[in-house]
C-alpha cells in the first residue's frame, strides 16, 4: 500500500507525485540482451557525439540548478511530458497543430510522424548498447531523482529524439503553426531535463538524431503524392457514381505507398452489376430503424487512434515498442486507404441513395466520393490484423471491432453490404502484406 507524505508543502507533494506517475508508466520497460533494432528507412550515418562535447561538471550543475529553480508549474509540465511514451504527447500535439492550422490536412502526415520517430528510436536504442551509462542522480548525490529509472542505459534521450522528429516534421506540414511548436519543443527540454535522469549532453544527442531523421523524411514526404491535385475526368456512365469529388481526393490513389508493390497490388474484383438486391437489404432496414448507435459512433469519434493510445498504455510498452506498434499502425493504415481508393476510382461504385434517390440514409451526408469498396472497413480490416499482431490477447476484440466498423456503414446508409464484406477482405490482405514486410 502507498501512503502519500505527510506535508504541507505543495512543492513536495507535487514532486512525490510526479515520481509516482513517471514510476508506474515505466514498470515493465527492460532491455535485458543486445538486440539490433531495424530502421524502416533511414539511419543516421555520422556519429551524432562528435557534435556535442559534454562537460560533465557544467551538466550536473545545470540539472541542480534546475531542480532548485522548480516550481509548482515545473512538476506539472514533467508529469505531462513524462509520464507516458514518447510519442504520446507529441501525436496528440500534431492533432491540435492541424485543428489551429489553416493549411489542408495531407494525409501522409501520421505515417511520417511515427515512421520517422520510429527510425530515430531505432538508432538511438542501438547506441544505448553500446553505451552503457547510469542516470545523473545514480552518481551525484545532489542530483535529486524525479522519474522512474527505466533498465535500460541513459545514454541518448529517446524522448527528446522523438521531440526533434516531432517539432521538425508538425512544423513541415503546418509552418503556421512553428512558433506554437517552438514553445512546445522549449517545455519538453526543460521538463526533461529537471528530472534528473540524463545529462543536458544526452539531450542534445537525442534531438540531433531525430532532427536528422526528420530531414530525411520531410525529403521524402516531398516525393509521396499526397500534395497532387486531380485533373481527371469523371466516367459518363449514369450507373456510376456521380459528383464533384474534392481535388484531392481521388489521388490517394495515387499515393506512394510504404510496403505496396504497387497501388492496385490488392484491387477487388468489379462490383456487382446489379445493386437491386443490396439496395432492397438497406431499404428494408431502414423501415425498421429510424437510428444506428454504431454508425454516428463510428462516424464521429477516432476509434482505432485511442484504441492504439489506450492499448499502449494498458501493455506499459517502453519507448521503443511504442515507437514500433505506432509506426506499424499508421503504415498499415496509410497503405490501406491507398488499397481502397484505387478500387474507388478504378470502379467508380455508385452509392445507395444514387442507386435509389427516394432512399434517405440515417447518416444523413454521404461522402462525396465513391463506394467500392468501403474506405472505413478497408482501413478496419487492416488494422484489426496489425493491432492482433501487436497485442494477440485482444485479437478476438479487434475482429470484433472490425465487424462492428463495417456494420456501421451499411446501418447508416452510405453503403451498400457488399461495398463493406469486400473493404474487410482487401484490407486483410494488405494488414497481412504490411506485418510480411515491416521490420521485426
Amino acid at each position: 500500500m502507498l501512503f502519500l507524505p505527510i506535508t504541507n508543502n505543495l512543492n513536495n507533494f507535487r514532486r512525490f507525485v510526479s515520481v509516482m506517475l513517471i514510476g508506474f508508466s515505466s514498470l515493465l520497460i527492460a532491455q535485458t540482451e543486445m538486440k539490433t533494432y531495424q530502421p524502416f528507412m533511414f539511419t543516421v550515418e555520422a556519429d551524432p557525439a562528435s557534435n556535442t562535447t559534454p562537460i560533465l561538471n557544467a551538466e550536473v550543475e545545470a540539472i541542480i540548478s534546475a531542480q532548485k529553480k522548480a516550481k509548482d508549474s515545473t512538476y506539472d509540465q514533467m508529469n505531462y511530458w513524462n509520464s507516458a511514451y514518447p510519442s504520446y504527447r507529441w501525436h496528440q500535439i500534431m492533432v491540435e497543430a492541424g485543428k489551429r492550422s489553416k493549411i489542408r490536412k495531407n494525409g501522409g502526415r501520421m505515417a511520417i510522424l511515427h515512421l520517422a520517430i520510429y527510425d530515430a528510436l531505432s538508432d538511438v536504442w542501438n547506441r544505448k548498447q553500446e553505451t552503457k551509462q547510469a542516470a545523473p542522480f545514480e552518481d551525484y548525490s545532489r542530483v535529486e531523482s524525479l522519474g522512474h529509472l527505466p533498465k535500460y542505459s541513459t545514454y541518448i534521450c529517446d524522448y527528446s529524439a522523438t521531440a526533434a522528429v516531432a517539432h521538425s516534421i508538425i512544423s513541415y506540414y503546418f509552418p503556421d503553426q512553428k512558433p506554437f511548436l517552438d514553445q512546445k519543443l522549449e517545455e519538453f527540454k526543460k521538463a526533461r531535463l529537471v528530472t534528473g535522469l540524463q545529462y543536458p549532453s544526452d539531450i542534445e544527442l537525442g534531438l540531433i538524431i531525430g532532427e536528422n531523421i526528420a530531414e530525411k523524411y520531410i525529403a521524402y514526404a516531398k516525393t509521396d503524392r499526397t500534395d497532387k491535385i486531380w485533373e481527371g475526368t469523371l466516367p459518363k456512365d449514369t450507373s456510376l457514381w456521380r459528383g464533384k469529388p474534392n481535388k484531392y481526393d481521388p489521388m490517394r490513389a495515387q499515393w506512394k505507398p510504404f510496403t505496396l508493390k504497387s497501388t492496385d497490388q490488392f484491387r477487388p474484383g468489379p462490383p456487382p452489376a446489379d445493386w437491386s438486391a443490396d439496395m432492397k437489404e438497406l431499404q428494408e432496414f431502414n423501415k425498421t430503424n429510424a437510428y444506428s448507435e454504431i454508425a454516428w459512433k463510428w462516424r464521429s469519434q477516432p476509434i482505432w487512434d485511442l484504441l492504439l493510445e489506450r492499448k499502449l498504455l494498458e501493455y506499459g510498452f517502453d519507448a521503443f515498442e511504442a515507437a514500433y506498434a505506432s509506426a506499424l499502425f499508421h503504415t498499415t493504415r496509410f497503405d490501406a486507404t491507398i488499397t481502397a481508393w484505387d478500387g474507388k476510382y478504378h470502379y467508380w461504385g455508385i452509392r445507395p441513395f444514387q442507386y435509389d434517390p427516394s432512399f434517405k440514409p440515417i447518416l444523413i451526408d454521404t461522402p462525396n466520393f465513391p463506394g467500392y469498396p468501403a474506405g472505413h472497413t478497408t482501413v478496419a480490416g487492416a488494422l484489426a490484423v496489425a493491432l492482433s499482431n501487436i497485442f494477440p490477447l485482444d485479437a478476438d476484440y479487434f475482429q470484433e471491432l472490425a465487424l462492428e466498423c463495417s456494420e456501421s456503414r451499411f446501418e447508416g446508409g452510405v453503403h451498400f453490404r457488399t461495398d463493406n464484406e469486400v473493404g474487410l477482405e482487401i484490407g486483410e490482405k494488405v494488414g497481412k502484406h504490411v506485418l510480411e514486410n515491416f521490420p521485426k
